[in-house]
């Protein structure tokens, strides 16, 4: 049996053309899950390189962006933390909270317009209609979405697909690409051999862009399209096969942001607590770790109640606790404590 969502979305992306509807953007809302998606936040680094792409494209200099991204693409560009800098470009062309979807749009055309060539200009329109399909669509569950709501995501995802498919044999390829496209797979409902296909062209591309992993474990989600301990398979899948402190890096990739879209609920039958702490030293020596890293990694500790790993990690964060991963300090101060002051029992306080 197809999904609601399938259905709704399947009924309402034929023959739609998207209305010239004044939308602004905003801050709020994020696609679903992504709050606790184990997306590293921005660093004062990341912020500098986001607003200058920002500023580059509000004054439109058009060749300025395709130098600084076809470089970080051939160089391969790490962040601390092993994120890819190619990423942040994508997060400097998202519209700017307050402007409005028509000229956002209009403001990437003219990018394609002068530069049909650019598959960077193309991978941020389609992330744009995204964006904007996620805001008519809002964040609460099927049964909360109006009808005027599901049109507005089928057509704009629609013309995400369409974006991509437009750029589809550009040269030079980029991962955000295949990453975006994994995306509009998602909102589509698109099944397993076609998602599978569309993962192993990416990885073929690049096997080393983690986040391909990541977008595929998320679709695999028993929530989404998979089932329970599918996702935790395709991780030991993934990293058996790059083998090494690359395999185990994608591994832990890959846990910490099933872990963290699971509303605490660890697989602790399926999913492998020494690989991801392995994952997370291979981090560390491959790209450094950072305190949100550390922080995440004593949530995690605590989720599989393993007091003397999470002893470890809040000796390691210390007083330097993180909103993104913990929400409250209340929080923190009570997986803290159970740590620190456990003897030896594995009950844990409710979070």
């Amino acid at each position: 049996m197809q999904s609601p969502r399938f259905i709704m979305v399947s009924l309402l992306a034929a023959g739609l053309v998207i209305p010239p509807v004044a939308v602004a953007a905003q801050s709020t809302p994020p696609a679903p899950d992504a709050l606790d998606s184990g997306v590293q936040p921005s660093s004062p680094g990341k912020q500098s390189l986001q607003a200058r792409i920002a500023e580059l494209s509000q004054s439109g200099k058009y060749d300025e962006l395709e130098r600084i991204a076809n470089k970080l693409r051939v160089d391969q560009t790490r962040m601390a933390g092993g994120g890819w800098q190619i990423t942040r470009v994508y997060a400097g062309l998202e519209a700017r909270p307050g402007t409005l979807e028509e000229d956002h749009i209009a403001q990437l055309n003219a990018w394609i317009a002068a530069r049909p060539q650019s598959i960077t200009a193309h991978v941020a329109l389609a992330e744009a209609y995204i964006h904007f399909a996620w805001m008519a669509r809002g964040n609460g569950l099927a049964d909360t979405v109006t009808t005027e709501g599901w049109r507005l995501f089928a057509a704009r995802i629609g013309e995400a697909k369409r974006t991509l498919d437009d750029s589809a044999n550009l040269t030079p390829m980029c991962p955000g690409w295949y990453s975006t496209m994994m995306t509009v797979g998602l909102a589509q409902d698109w099944d397993k051999p076609r998602m599978a296909a569309l993962f192993d062209q990416a990885i073929q591309f690049e096997p080393n862009y983690f986040h391909f992993y990541q977008s595929y474990a998320r679709y695999l989600l028993p929530k989404w399209d998979g089932e329970i301990g599918e996702d935790a398979a395709f991780a030991k899948r993934s990293g058996d096969a790059l083998g090494g402190a690359q395999g185990d890096f994608v591994y832990y990739q890959i846990a910490i942001m099933v872990l963290g879209l699971s509303n605490g609920k660890v697989d602790t039958e399926h999913m492998d607590w020494a690989r991801i702490q392995r994952g997370y030293q291979a981090q560390g020596q491959l790209y450094s770790n950072t305190n949100y890293d550390t922080n995440r990694m004593a949530l995690m500790a605590w989720r599989f109640r393993d007091v003397a790993a999470a002893r470890a990690y809040f000796d390691q964060v210390g007083q330097k606790w993180d909103k993104q991963v913990w929400k409250t300090r209340e929080r923190f101060d009570k997986s803290r404590d159970w740590a620190m002051e456990n003897h030896g029992s594995t009950a844990a306080p409710q979070l």
